[in-house]
This record gives C-alpha cells, structure tokens and sequence, in this order.
C-alpha cells in the first residue's frame, strides 16, 4: 500500500502553468491534426489501461504512484468508446473535445482537452481541474484508491492530477464510529464527473464526508443513562457522578435530569470527546433543589460492538 505524497511546489507550479498555457491565445492556422493525433494515442493508451504510458504524453505533473499501470487498472472501470468530437486551434496547440463511456454508467462522458507544442512535439497540457481528496475537516482514517494508494483524513485535502478513470475508493476508519454520509464507505469516484443531459450529476467525484453511524447518539445516551443510574444508586457522591455533585452522599425522594441541549461530539487531540450538561433536579418531598452537573469524556467503540463513554479525570466523581 503507498501512502500519497504531495508534489514539491515547483511541480505544482507546472500543473498551474500548463492550465494557464492551454488558455492562451493561438496563433493563426487551423491544422489540429498533431494535436488530434496525440489525442487518439492518449485515448488509446486509457482504454488499454496503459496509465504511464498516457501520462508521458502530457506535460502534466502526475505522482507516480498515481499513473502506475497496475495501479490504473484496478481502477472500477477505464474509459471505453473513445473518440474526438471536435478540435479547434492551431498547429501550435488545440482544444479537442472528446467523448468516452465509463460501463456502469448510462450516460456518454465529455472532457476538454488542452495541448501545446512542446520543442518538437504536441503535448495534452489540460486535462481539467485538479482532484481534491480528503474530509471537510481532519478525521482519523484514510481514503484508500484502487486498494493501492493511501490519502490520510488527518492531512489537509490533498490536490492531485489523475487521469480520466472511474476510481474505486474505501473509507477505512479505525474508531469504528465513522462512516460515508448515507452509509456508503465505499464508492466510485469519477474523473471527469459524469453529467447527465438534464445536467445533474450521475457520477461524482472524490467529494467525501464523514459522518457518525447510526448507532453513535443512541449509544452515547445509553452510556450516559448507565451512568446515571450508577450516580443515583451511589447515592449521588459516587465516581460515576458528574462534575458540579456534592462529594458527601444525600438523599433524595426522586431526581428528574434535564438536558440543556444534545451532546456534540469532537475530535480533537486525536480522540473524539463530547460535553454533556444537565440541570440536575432533587426532590424531598415538595421541596426541590437545582444542580448544574455535566459529564466531559471520550467517545469510543468497545471491544463488544457497544458506544462506550469514559469521563475525562476531575469531569466525574
């Protein structure tokens, strides 16, 4: 298994170069047909899962890891029925469109292509936008392409070029509270998105967001009750009480426990923790009395299965 690296700036000021370079005004002449012939090699070269080879006709930047041949086939699925629709430029560089299919997929695929003269030879300078591949924000875990290369969750989204594929992608995470937004922790990411004629989208990117399962809250507020019914039957001074008891034991005709609001859980310092407040009420007889009592702790999954809370030192008893 690799484990991604970004690229130095200086190659990532290549990738921004040759963006720019494919924008730039051509001089007159419309003979493409240097740029359309590399083009068809650099199709060819996908369809036949022959990454680095695709890749060396580019002036692209690309990680090597990233155009590894083996790597690039284990990909979902590889562009098939390439052709170009249309070129427009000059000797000196072009804009080609092409179409692809991805199978699986029912609807055709469109880039834009860029090229440029390169000393003697035309090269693709443009493929499209980078990818970003990471989570909103840091989480533990990592995004796994094609079983082959690593993008930790910890890291910043890293931006990265890759060529046009439909990329198999598993979230792995070592907590076992997180998951993909709607369950899905393992998925298809296209390269370009797949654009339906209506223009929604049917095939998406490398766009991923955690979320907690389904069990988390629920499992939170089991623990919390668990240690709840401790606290009362410790006679509310034992260690399973929250921050803001009394440490001597009292007693009480009945207790009700309000919660100011729902739990949130964090990650922060590499674990995930969560506060939870209450307004504490004890009756004896008519008469009650008010505390503000919270539990501060870490969330985590147990050996069994269970959402298992641990109060923090000084947040309990």
């Amino acid at each position: 298994m690799t484990r991604w690296k970004p690229l130095t700036a200086a190659a990532a000021l290549g990738i921004a170069s040759a963006a720019l370079a494919g924008c730039a005004p051509q001089p007159a002449g419309t003979d493409t047909s240097e740029s359309t012939a590399v083009v068809d090699a650099f199709l060819a070269h996908l369809e036949a899962g022959e990454a680095s080879e695709a890749a060396a006709l580019t002036t692209i930047e690309f990680d090597d890891a990233l155009i590894d041949d083996a790597f690039y086939r284990a990909s979902a699925a590889l562009p098939t029925d390439a052709h170009i629709v249309s070129s427009a430029g000059s000797a000196d560089g072009a804009t080609v469109t092409v179409e692809f299919a991805f199978d699986g997929v029912d609807a055709p695929v469109t880039l834009e292509l860029g090229t440029s003269r390169d000393g003697d030879e035309v090269k693709i300078d443009r493929l499209g936008p980078a990818e970003r591949i990471g989570a909103p924000a840091p989480v533990p875990g990592t995004l796994i392409v094609n079983d082959r290369v690593e993008f930790p969750l910890l890291e910043p989204a890293a931006e990265v070029a890759l060529l046009p594929g439909a990329y198999a992608v598993e979230y792995a995470d070592p907590t076992g509270l997180l998951e993909g937004a709607g369950g899905a922790s393992a998925f298809t990411a296209y390269v370009p998105e797949v654009v339906a004629a209506d223009g929604s989208i049917i095939g998406t990117g490398f766009a991923f967001t955690p979320v907690f399962m389904q069990d988390v809250d629920p499992g939170l507020a089991d623990a919390l009750a668990r240690l709840q019914a401790a606290c009362e039957a410790d006679g509310f001074a034992g260690p399973s009480c929250p921050a803001g008891f009394p440490t001597e034991p009292r007693e009480s005709s009945g207790t009700e426990w309000f919660p100011k609001s729902e739990p949130q859980i964090v990650f922060l310092d590499g674990e995930f923790v969560t506060t939870a407040e209450y307004d504490v009420v004890f009756w004896n007889g008519d008469v009650s009395t008010t505390v503000e009592a919270s539990y501060t702790g870490t969330v985590s999954r147990d050996a069994s299965g269970s959402i298992a809370f641990t109060p923090s030192a000084g947040s309990a008893g």
